[in-house]
């Protein structure tokens, strides 16, 4: 039973996590997401996806991504450390397109409640 707890929490944290990436993707008009994994110990998304008005795929993959928040604002993000991608020649630019953004992606106020949730029970079993 604790298992199966285990991997439903798992799983809605992906999901989440998946429509977050995703939802950034659409509003910045970059491309569409084909692929989605999340590693939650390395704490690591790979993910492929097409640019906009371009036919093959390519993946990236971002590092060390955690969670932080503008009490103020009550608003939350996404923090990473890197962004690397399998074509090198954009590399660049998609480090200036997510860099610009002090390398932080804002969560959809729907998922902050269980995004900082799971972050902070992350912190408290370390």
């Amino acid at each position: 039973m604790l298992t199966f707890l285990k991997n439903q929490k798992e799983s809605l944290i992906t999901n989440s996590i998946k429509q977050i990436v995703k939802g950034y993707l659409e509003r910045k008009n970059l491309g569409e997401m084909i692929d989605f994994k999340l590693d939650l110990n390395k704490k690591e998304i790979q993910l492929t996806m097409i640019l906009r008005k371009e036919s093959q795929p390519f993946k990236v993959i971002v590092k060390d991504f955690n969670f932080s928040k503008d009490k103020k604002r009550n608003k939350g993000y996404f923090t990473f450390e890197s962004i690397k991608n399998s074509r090198d020649w954009n590399s660049d630019t998609l480090e200036k397109i997510i860099g610009s953004e002090e390398r932080k992606i804002e969560i959809p106020n729907k998922y902050l409640q269980l995004i900082e949730m799971f972050f902070l029970n992350i912190k408290k079993s370390n």
